[in-house]
């Protein structure tokens, strides 16, 4: 099959029924430019596929990239992503009918930091996006102008010639023993393809649940400490409260002692004194169940005010927090015009941080990076900013942190280095379990450390 000199390029965008706007990449570039805008994909971000077409309406190269759109429909001003670099570069994927294809994807990025900005395709039966591709392109391409090679015909099959029979038996065995070794290793391919995307896919849905829950157990654990010192404090105030009442009960105890001893030594006057005896045990009563009553509106004031104040406390800090933001966001805006402007000449701005790889910082969030690096790393981790500085931690010096009995000094002793910070559990992964707290010998750690 010979390779036709004539190419067209195509951009196809997809929804969830499958691909829903086709158009030609001089189209793409007006859209890019800000020529025109597409209401239908409003504040919406798209998935796309740029396609390289041959003069026989084939596909030699994919590339599958994700863009956002303004509640105008105008595309993203910021979007540099390098579409023929990548289709240039991309690595070998499935065969559309002249061969294997060049593919850029988000499990196969011949760039590392245009990762986060590509997709990863469906391969389920029924519901293949190649396939999809590859019958858009055979039906529509004619209409969307594509370039057709005149010398080609368009109609006929696009499988290879058939040769003629060769009548000795084992050439002929040997012939489709090739064949069937060829079709065998791409589909070998594409399953890797597709176990690859089914992997990546899977790993960021457990990312974002494992970071949803440390979020969540960060806000329980907060609540949690603030609950616990109400009642520390109802805690004491109720201890006070208890000693107070012993005291009176005391002086009750010793009031009753003494009238009985007056009342023994009265024996001519006991009528007339166990009336006035009675008439002050119940005042008495009377008093302490006003005092009893009186401590008990005390405690459920100062249990108002407790609330009042925490969220007088609450609603001050936000507004400091709120301020500070006001103040940050006036004293960048001159900077952050300068690099808008920077941005708009091309420039891109790429931080490196261990576990997040390099990461392209829209100039609309320098600010916010600046701010706090950490958290910004960590947040393209998919991790707590705590979490990511435990990982970080135990990265630069990976050893077991379990206690040596000394205060202030641990183990010290080298562990495997975890990589990754979404897989990095504080507690376990900086602890070397069968070493401790002996630290024992253990051969199959030392070979792994040794081999790293």
């Amino acid at each position: 099959m010979s390779a036709s000199a004539v190419t067209s390029e195509a951009i196809l965008f997809f929804d969830h029924r499958g691909i829903s706007k086709s158009m030609l990449y001089s189209d793409f570039e007006a859209i890019l430019d800000g020529m025109v805008g597409v209401p239908e994909f409003a504040d919406k971000e798209m998935r796309g596929a740029y396609c390289l077409v041959d003069g026989r309406l084939r596909v030699r190269a994919i590339v599958l990239f994700t863009i956002d759109f303004d509640e105008d429909g105008m595309a993203d001003t910021t979007w540099n992503v390098p579409l023929r670099h990548l289709a240039e570069h991309g690595a070998q994927g499935p065969d559309m009918g002249a061969g294997p294809i060049r593919l850029a994807c988000r499990s196969q990025c011949p760039v590392a930091w245009h990762q986060d900005q590509l997709w990863d395709p469906g391969m389920k039966p029924g519901s293949n996006d190649f396939i999809a591709i590859r019958d858009l392109i055979r039906e529509r391409g004619p209409k969307m102008g594509l370039e057709i090679d005149d010398d080609m015909d368009t109609s006929a099959p696009t499988s290879p010639p058939v040769l003629p029979t060769i009548t000795a038996d084992d050439e002929d065995a040997r012939k489709k023993d090739d064949e069937e070794r060829v079709r065998l290793a791409r589909i070998i391919k594409e399953l890797r393809l597709r176990v690859q995307t089914l992997e990546n896919s899977q790993s960021e849905e457990v990312a974002k649940l494992r970071y949803a829950a440390q979020q969540k157990e960060e806000i329980l654990n907060a609540q949690l400490e603030k609950v616990l010192g109400q009642f520390k404090t109802l805690k004491a105030q109720s201890g006070a409260l208890r000693e107070q009442n012993d005291s009176l009960k005391a002086q009750v105890m010793s009031l009753n002692k003494s009238l009985e001893e007056q009342s023994h030594q009265s024996a001519n006057q006991g009528s007339e004194l166990e009336v006035l005896t009675e008439q002050y045990k119940l005042a008495l009563e009377q008093r302490l169940e006003e005092e009893r009553a009186k401590l008990s509106e005390e405690i459920h004031a100062k249990e108002m005010d407790v609330l009042t104040r925490d969220d007088l406390i609450s609603q001050q800090k936000e507004e400091i927090a709120e301020l500070k933001r006001n103040q940050t966001r006036e004293a960048s805006s001159g900077a952050q015009k300068v690099l808008e402007k920077l941005e708009d000449l091309g420039l891109s701005f790429i931080a490196f941080h261990p576990g997040a790889g390099h990461i392209s910082i829209p100039a609309d969030q320098i600010a916010e990076y600046m701010e706090n690096p950490v958290a910004f790393a960590a947040r393209k981790c998919l991790v707590t900013e705590d979490h990511y500085r435990a990982w970080l931690a135990h990265y630069e010096n990976p050893v077991c942190q379990v206690s040596a009995g000394v205060e202030g000094q641990v183990c010290g002793k080298r562990v495997i280095r975890v990589e990754v910070p979404n897989q990095f559990k504080p507690g376990v992964s900086d602890r070397n379990a069968n070493r401790c707290p002996n630290c024992r010998n253990d051969s199959a750690i030392d070979n792994v450390l040794k081999f790293r």
